[in-house]
């Protein structure tokens, strides 16, 4: 061997050293250990044979590398924990003035409205609490609203999607309320309310266990029925099969007009009188534990408002008819 190509073979070799240098500075202690036991400090490797291969590159190395450090982030060689699943929640669909479940039998759901996740998590009373004090009462169904200033990128994924995994696992569906800002103008409130929906729909989409409401207070314009004839529209778009709750449709209580056009559509309204129940499935809303008996009879679902307390509604709850 010439003094060239030696002297060659050893600027790779210290290269190589440097570059292991670099990378053991920027990796966890497991990951620099798997790093040095590739062998690349050596500069060739000895086939069977006794012939010598061509050195290991970077690019080679890194490959390799790169493959033990699989499995988001544990080395191959290491069994990764498995996460705990979710019970799945059943699916639910509209036909006629029911909600049904896979078999068609009917499902009337009742539970309670909390505050918002941020509220909540600046209270000594957390979404956890409240969510297994609810089920403990027999809630089946929780109303979250969500505000404008919770929503930013992360925001779902991160926030909302744990919250309705825990409470899919507690046996309870969840009802997602935007709370437009009635200070706004109507167009800008239903800009608001597709920008949230369309973000929801990103991550929950036909997810079972939540129901959306784009619109969490009515607002008073002739335009209310096509604003949210739009939601619908949306969600229909995103080939999403969600139930969209629709608050306060007050063009049902002319009898020449029709419920929107769609499928999967819920009503929510705060009082029993002068509606159509016969037409759409409703939700009576802000329920304050009043005439339980006219909320059976109607056979509808309810919502309780948070001031109302859950033992005072758990007969109630534990008559919910849910999914088998």
């Amino acid at each position: 061997m010439s003094d060239d190509v030696g002297s060659d073979r050893g600027a790779l070799y210290h290269r190589r050293i440097a570059n292991l240098d670099t990378a053991a500075d920027i990796l966890p202690d497991w990951r620099t250990f798997i790093l040095f036991e590739v062998n690349i400090h050596r500069s060739v490797i000895r086939q069977p044979s006794g012939a010598l291969c061509a050195p290991l590159s970077w690019p080679v190395i890194a490959l390799a590398v790169l493959s033990l450090c699989a499995c988001g982030g544990r080395p191959l060689a290491v069994a990764a924990t498995p996460t705990p699943a979710v019970p799945q929640y059943c699916t639910l669909r509209v036909e006629g003035r029911w909600v049904v479940d896979a078999r068609g039998n009917a499902v009337i759901l009742h539970g309670a409205s909390l505050p918002t996740l941020a509220e909540m998590a600046h209270s000594d009373h957390d979404a956890t609490q409240r969510l297994h004090e609810l089920a403990a009462a027999g809630a089946r169904v929780v109303r979250l609203p969500v505000e404008q200033s919770e929503i930013a990128p992360t925001f779902v994924p991160a926030v909302v999607s744990p919250f309705v995994d825990q409470a899919n696992a507690l046996g309870m569906l969840v009802i997602l309320a935007y709370r437009n800002d009635l200070g706004e103008t109507a167009r800008k409130q239903a800009e608001a309310a597709e920008d949230w929906l369309r973000l929801v729909l990103t991550y929950l989409r036909n997810a079972p266990g939540v129901w959306f409401e784009p619109f969490a207070r009515p607002i008073a314009t002739p335009k209310w029925r096509a604003m949210n004839q739009r939601m619908v529209d949306v969600a229909r778009g995103f080939r999403a099969d969600n139930v969209i709750v629709v608050r306060a449709p007050d063009w049902l209580r002319d009898a020449s007009d029709e419920p929107l056009v769609g499928d999967h559509i819920v009503y929510a309204v705060s009082s029993l009188e002068d509606w159509p129940l016969d037409v759409a499935p409703f939700v009576l809303t802000d329920f304050d534990g009043a005439g339980i008996r006219a909320v059976q009879d109607a056979r509808v679902w309810s919502i309780a408002t948070e001031a109302v307390r859950p033992a005072d509604l758990a007969a109630l709850w534990r008559a919910s008819q849910p999914c088998e």
